[in-house]
């Protein structure tokens, strides 16, 4: 019996052990056992390489100017379990989750006993977001960022979404999803139903093509960005700005706080979305405007510190990596930088660290605490680097520390990598 937050955390780290699985049998039996919460949310599936968690934060910003309740599941985040749970950006409540693990643990043990086999956490996590939504606490929306992939993701247990989305597509979680474009794509493109729009970002021929040819066997249409919608940039007085031009329609003027293009690309299909949807959620023009200017995602070009200045950024694959590089050869090329840089044994280290070398800044290798963060030994292996003792360092906090005593009022210092070391980076120097 779960009656406090401590048994809650217990629960669902107590699930960890199942690893990462990639069907969707327990799932269903989970659903069929909760009485089919999937079925009683209207929802927003998104789903993607890069971008799912800005794009999720600006659909969010600007439905909640327009005072419509918005739930939301996203993966992975900082701080709690229960936090990847939230209602209007406000995480779920302690008494809620003990509440909402309390049933679902009852259930999950009684799956577990019938199939033989343990719920992972991440199937956890969405029953509990499912169940939460359509019994305990109701809202006019659920957007339901995807983990890995999309086809036999936890999150696509989803029948009737309102919309899906794919904001673009790279190789990440090869191992489960395949190697090439075509099949990653594939894999993404399961997210797609019946009758369905989908929206898409991506500019990938391929990846279009395998979403295309999953919408004419699920009779809907592709809805490309790209294809339909000009966006330009332009950086004004240290505000984002960009314009958004659909065809046939007068040019619309927005700003975004959050940095960088690839931001614009998500805003923009954070509009896109919206404006398809428009007999669903009926919003103005000013709550557009307002809702995309105030929308915050922590770790994402996240000016820690200003003087001198720090910026934490999750990069944790080689296309957000390519955009780290492009933000720092645009935005700092006259000025003193230094990256720190962390990641997971199982993404394309050689290729990340490579990109980042090739901007001739000074680099500082570091690990964090994972079992699946990488280690000096693995770095040596992989990078195959003489010097690269003196890009080590055992303990980035005290690292940091030194750096920040040396440092001028100008200097810049750029942590990126793993989700889960920025995580850890941001909590100690929100802590400070």
């Amino acid at each position: 019996m779960i009656t406090n937050m401590n048994q809650a955390r217990e629960f669902i780290q107590s699930k960890r052990g199942a690893g990462i699985v990639y069907t969707l049998d327990r799932m269903n039996a989970l659903m069929i056992a909760l009485d089919h919460p999937e079925k009683k949310i209207s929802a927003i599936h998104i789903a993607g390489t890069n971008g799912k968690g800005s794009t999720c934060a600006f659909v969010s910003s600007i439905l909640q100017e327009a005072n419509f309740d918005v739930g939301a599941f996203n993966t992975p985040v900082f701080g709690e379990d229960k936090d990847q749970i939230t209602v209007n950006q406000t995480p779920m409540s302690e008494a809620d989750f003990v509440n909402v693990c309390q049933k679902i643990a009852q259930v999950v043990s009684i799956v577990e006993s019938q199939r033989n086999e343990e719920v992972s956490e991440f199937e956890c996590m969405v029953a509990i977001t499912y169940y939460y939504f359509a019994f305990v606490h109701p809202v006019d929306v659920v957007l339901v960022e995807a983990g890995m992939g999309g086809r036999l993701d936890a999150t696509n247990i989803l029948t009737s979404p309102l919309a899906t989305v794919i904001t673009n597509v790279g190789k990440d979680h090869q191992r489960f999803l395949g190697k090439q474009i075509k099949d990653i794509a594939q894999e993404k493109a399961g997210i797609i139903k019946r009758g369905v729009p989908h929206f898409t970002a991506s500019d990938s021929r391929e990846a279009l093509e395998q979403m295309e040819q999953m919408a004419v066997e699920n009779a809907t249409d592709v809805m490309s960005l790209n294809d339909l919608v000009t966006y330009r940039t332009d950086k004004i007085n240290g505000e984002q700005r960009f314009t958004y031009i659909k065809d046939g329609e007068m040019p619309k003027q927005y700003t975004t706080l959050l940095v960088g293009e690839h931001q614009t690309t998500n805003a923009s299909l954070a509009l896109f979305v919206l404006n398809g949807l428009a007999d669903r959620f009926q919003v103005s023009e000013k709550q557009k405007v307002d809702g995309l200017k105030n929308a915050f995602v922590p770790g994402r070009w996240e000016c820690i510190e200003k003087y001198p200045e720090i910026i934490l950024d999750c990069a944790h694959n080689e296309e957000a990596i390519d955009t780290v590089c492009a933000l720092i050869d645009r935005n700092y090329r006259e000025r003193d930088l230094t990256i720190l840089f962390a990641a997971m044994k199982d993404k394309p280290v050689k290729a990340m660290f490579k990109k980042l070398d090739s901007l001739n800044r000074p680099m500082v290798l570091t690990s964090f605490s994972s079992n699946r963060s990488m280690t000096f030994k693995e770095y040596q292996q992989q990078l195959q680097l003489n010097k690269l003792k003196n890009l080590w360092v055992e303990d980035c906090n005290t690292w940091i520390k030194q750096w920040r005593k040396k440092a001028k009022a100008d200097d810049v210092l750029i942590i990126t990598g793993s989700h889960s070391f920025i995580g850890e980076c941001r909590r100690v120097f929100r802590t400070k």
